[in-house]
């Protein structure tokens, strides 16, 4: 019996300690959701930044179509004029011969043929640019299809972490009135024969979940960061091909993060501006002189550096690029 009664005892301690370990899993699940979800919402501000440099693009071609149609609207009336010069060149060539209207006639066709390059030229540029125009709204219209998208991703997740929470809270309900109805039950008597220790028992599972613990695990790199890091380094480097840097719009650029020391951006080129730094985790407001700019850290990468590009071509709607280091290296090598 008493042999029995020990039996019972260890096996009650390996039942805690098993209990205690699919705790941990439990919150370890947990953990990887709430990173999960952390990462969709820096993925729909990496859209919403998108958005912003595709929306700048639009004004600066709405600015653009707007003057080439000026254009060729002028260039048009032109045509029709130097039209009408020539047709009244020719029928006073042709009812009066002579040097003098055979001059004004070479001179209206000469006129004509520079009118008609006109607007063949200037109705060129307006396709081009209503081109440009109209595939960018394509993109722009791509990204918010994949903004609504990620907002129902992101409702979803949520539940599915709330449906966690209420998991772990009912399981964590059950195992204390069990531990209480144990507890009642327990014998009072000590037991005459020496029993296995539970402690070594529940020591040698705590050593196997250490060994475990230190195995870190592979960084799993979100291919939609991959995506985004790609096309905004070669955003960068088509606006730098040139090597001309162009004037320096600050005489000086700071980011001052949520906490600690300002640190200076580097000047690349093109009003854009650059550094590495090591990022905090959750919601986060980054300050660049006047600026404000607010992004989620996902908790894996608190520490990490990460790479801030400062988009200032449009000062009065500025951009703040952001992307882990380790991101950028992956597409770089891919890249190789």
């Amino acid at each position: 019996m008493a042999v029995l009664r020990y039996s019972s005892l260890i096996l009650a301690g390996l039942l805690v300690v098993g209990a205690q370990a699919a705790v941990g899993q439990s919150q370890a699940s947990l953990t990887a959701e709430k990173n999960r979800l952390a990462r969709m919402e820096q993925s729909q501000e990496n859209r919403q930044v998108e958005i912003e440099d595709i929306e700048n693009e639009l004004l600066s071609y709405d600015y653009k179509l707007e003057r080439a149609k000026e254009s060729l609207d002028k260039a048009r009336r032109k045509y029709e004029v130097s039209r009408r010069e020539l047709q009244q060149a020719k029928r006073d060539h042709q009812l009066n011969t002579s040097s003098d209207t055979e001059r004004q006639l070479r001179k209206a066709e000469h006129g004509f043929a520079m009118a008609e390059r006109g607007v063949d030229s200037r109705t060129r540029r307006v396709e081009f640019l209503q081109s440009n125009y109209d595939e960018l709204n394509g993109q722009l219209q791509e990204i918010r299809d994949g903004v609504t998208a990620g907002d129902r991703r992101i409702a979803q997740q949520k539940e599915k972490i709330e449906n966690l929470v209420a998991a772990l809270l009912a399981k964590a309900e059950k195992e204390r009135r069990d531990a209480a109805v144990a507890k009642a039950a327990a014998p009072v008597s000590k037991p005459e024969v020496p029993a296995p220790s539970v402690a070594e028992a529940s020591s040698s599972i705590a050593q196997e979940s250490s060994v475990e613990a230190e195995v870190e695990p592979l960084r799993e790199v979100d291919p939609e960061l991959l995506d985004y890091v790609r096309r905004e380094r070669e955003r960068l480097e088509k606006l730098l091909a040139d090597g001309d840097e162009g004037k320096h719009t600050f005489r000086y650029l700071e980011l001052k993060p949520t906490r600690g020391e300002s640190i200076p951006f580097e000047f690349l080129g093109h009003n854009q501006y650059r550094l590495v730094a090591p990022v905090e985790a959750g919601r986060q407001t980054y300050e660049i002189n006047t600026w404000k700019f607010r992004r989620t850290i996902p908790a894996d990468d608190a520490g990490v550096p990460y790479v801030f590009i400062f988009d200032a071509r449009r000062l009065s709607r500025p951009r703040l690029v952001m992307y882990p280091e380790y991101a950028l290296k992956s597409v770089e090598a891919d890249a190789r």
